[in-house]
């Protein structure tokens, strides 16, 4: 309406003001349609803050800053937040939440190179892990090192990203955890080499809210699952895992510390690349810490249900030091008189002879006495060897199970939960099955095409059948040799001889440790104040001895002497745990296990018993090192524990010489026994 045409002007003017006035129709058309457009995305934004749990008031916009040079579009991008939540929520055996593509890819490139070319790692392990940390924490090195500060300013940038509004924002939405303090976050660089693990635990310590890992592998090729290395997620109680993270270059998996449920794990790295990991934990501020809570909807943390339950089966009675007298009532440091002549007799169809005898038997007596240890090997003499063994002492064999998929039809069963131990375990329960096996070996020895059990025929041309026979054959033997040895009441007077300690209850369990699976994380095993267990345990380590020497690839069984309780809120630690096995401070976790060099077996036949009384000044799980007893093929390691002590058997690494098989038997003592 505000044009206006004068006929006598020339046609290219008019023209030109007929073009403009058509230009001012449809800009306010455009103004008039875009208003409820405009309206409308407003709600939208609305609806998705309050979808992420938060009000519209509190929205704000987040417009250009300095962190849109450090971070993807991910943490700007709210209709993001809402799916990336939904993905949180959804996600088993426990929330979690991986950020792929959060960074600039230029920036988090050359904070990679500043670790690799500034950054030095050092070796930490424990009865929980085995990796390379940097000791210094990038929260706080700007005051411990400031020349190492200014030669990583990206690795400095990216510890204050973590912290910054933007991303605290984006942690907020996505997993509902407010109350986080931008002061308050852990943030170490790891890095997991081969052989390097993390074993099963939940996280809790002091105060932490988030866990966080920030993986900065090789971006070319990427990542493959056969290297090993990925996060573990473990359903409450289980012994495997259930869902698997691999490694992903410029990636960030984030899940909140849940004491009993967020259970998690890194697998052993198999390859040749590093695992380079930035990772961490949130905390809330001061003012809102309250630590976290022991039990969370009756579920108790890793770290209180190690301690406050039995790992293993019950006890039962050991009668076969009743009635005989007490040795330090009768004032005299030699207990032979426990043994009758009936018992050396009974004994000698399975010990070898040489530790049957009477100045030997005075000699390792003196032994545990001075040093609460000793470890007697060849112990069985050849006859009472398990059949499917004899090989083993040429180094013909590296294992027995592994491999096997079936292994519960040959008796085993996997036994867990993954935060206490993870190993096969004989059954007795397996009854039936091996009677039918009895009675299939009957006919096999009469006809050479007999069906198996699952009613399938040519059993000897079944490879995988015959292994599995085996693993059945060696179970029965071992069974029988813990029910006719180890529980007997001659060999309970044997132990007597030895330790000058009556017995009077037992647990026994025949275990078996696969290379690149299994272990025990430290526990006391219910010991109470003022009581003395024996810890006696047949070793067979499977597959080359003398490779077994020069190895350092767990398998080992430790005793180390239990932490001092310690009040802490989480500072920088191995990569998202603090070590769990029986110590209550992050301090653990910077303490590493000696090199199991005691207790080392000859090749030869002749026996020996070894004093095990090395210690060192540093031990695991935030305690000193008391006594580490090596791996060995037919050897027998007496130990007299403490309520003090806690032990475990290390990780056996999958390039370990071979497996570990024992029998593991544990003797209560009588009280009047203990020396106070």
């Amino acid at each position: 309406s505000d044009v206006t045409f004068d006929m006598r002007e020339p046609w290219d003017r008019r023209r030109c003001r007929l073009a403009y006035g058509a230009m001012a129709l449809m800009i306010q058309t455009i103004i008039v349609v875009s208003k409820p457009e405009r309206r409308r995305r407003v709600l939208t934004s609305e609806r998705i803050v309050g979808g992420l749990g938060s009000s519209a008031e509190s929205f704000r916009p987040m417009g250009k800053d300095r962190w849109r040079n450090v971070f993807g579009s991910t943490v700007y991008n709210w209709s993001s937040h809402q799916h990336l939540r939904s993905s949180y929520q959804a996600a088993r055996p426990f929330p979690h939440v991986v950020l792929r593509q959060l960074f600039n890819q230029d920036f988090l490139k050359e904070a990679r190179d500043e670790a690799i070319r500034h950054l030095v790692a050092q070796p930490k392990e424990t009865d929980l892990f085995k990796v390379f940390q940097v000791p210094e924490d990038l929260s706080c090195i700007s005051s411990v090192n400031k020349s190492l500060a200014s030669r990583i300013p990206c690795l400095m940038t990216l510890r204050e990203a973590l912290a910054s509004q933007p991303f605290l924002d984006l942690l907020g939405n996505v997993t509902g955890v407010k109350d986080l303090s931008p002061d308050r976050i852990d943030c170490s660089v790891n890095v997991y080499v081969k052989g390097n693990h993390l074993l099963c635990h939940d996280d809790v310590i002091g105060s932490r809210r988030l866990s966080y890992i920030i993986y900065l592998v090789d971006q070319h090729p990427r990542w493959n699952k056969s290297e090993g290395g990925r996060l573990e997620l473990y359903p409450p109680g289980g012994s495997s895992p259930e869902c698997y993270v691999t490694p992903e270059w410029n990636s960030m998996i984030v899940f909140k510390v849940d004491p009993g449920r967020s259970f998690h794990a890194v697998e052993e790295v198999f390859g040749d690349r590093p695992r380079l990991t930035v990772s961490g934990w949130y905390h809330p501020p001061p003012d809102l810490e309250v630590n976290n809570p022991k039990e969370s909807e009756g579920r108790k943390s890793s770290r209180e249900d190690i301690k406050s339950s039995e790992c293993g089966s019950k006890f039962r009675p050991a009668l076969g030091c009743e009635g005989v007298p007490n040795t330090h009532a009768e004032d005299t440091r030699s207990p032979l008189h426990a043994l009758k002549p009936e018992d050396i007799d009974y004994l000698s169809r399975y010990i070898n002879p040489s530790f049957l005898n009477h100045s030997h038997i005075q000699s390792i007596h003196s032994k545990i006495l001075k040093s609460s240890s000793a470890l007697l090997t060849p112990f069985l003499n050849t006859p009472s060897l398990p059949a499917s063994l004899w090989r083993n002492e040429r180094g013909e064999i590296r294992e027995e199970i592994s491999g096997i998929r079936e292994f519960r039809q040959a008796g085993w069963e996997e036994v867990g939960p993954a935060h206490k131990r993870r190993f096969l375990e004989y059954s007795a329960e397996s009854k039936d099955i091996l009677k039918e096996h009895r009675i299939e070996r009957r006919n096999i020895r009469t006809n050479r095409t007999a069906i198996d059990l699952e009613g399938r025929k040519n059993l000897n041309n079944n490879s995988t059948r015959k292994r599995c026979r085996g693993t059945m054959e060696l179970g029965l033997e071992l069974e029988r040799l813990q029910t006719e040895l180890f529980l007997s009441g001659a060999f309970q007077r044997y132990l007597m001889a030895l330790s000058g300690l009556r017995t009077c209850a037992v647990r026994s369990s025949i275990r078996y440790f696969r290379r690149g699976k299994d272990y025990c994380v430290a526990y006391g095993g219910g010991l109470g104040e003022g009581n003395l267990r024996l810890d006696v345990t047949l070793c067979f380590a499977l597959g080359s001895q003398s490779e077994w020497q020069a190895s350092n690839m767990g398998g080992f069984e430790a005793y180390i002497a239990a932490p001092t309780p310690i009040s802490h809120t989480g500072n920088s630690s191995i990569e998202d745990t603090g070590s769990q096995g029986g110590s209550d401070s992050d301090e653990a976790a910077t303490c590493r296990v000696g090199n199991p060099t005691t207790g080392n077996a000859r090749e030869d036949d002749e026996p020996q018993d070894t004093d095990q009384d090395q210690t060192d000044d540093q031990g695991c799980s935030g305690g000193s090192m008391v006594l580490c007893v090596d791996s060995v093929f037919n050897a027998l390691s007496i130990v007299v524990r403490d309520a003090g002590t806690l032990k475990f058997v290390k990780y056996l690494e999958r390039e370990a010489p071979g497996d570990r098989l024992d029998v593991a038997s544990e003797f209560d003592v009588h009280r009047d026994d203990i020396i106070t």
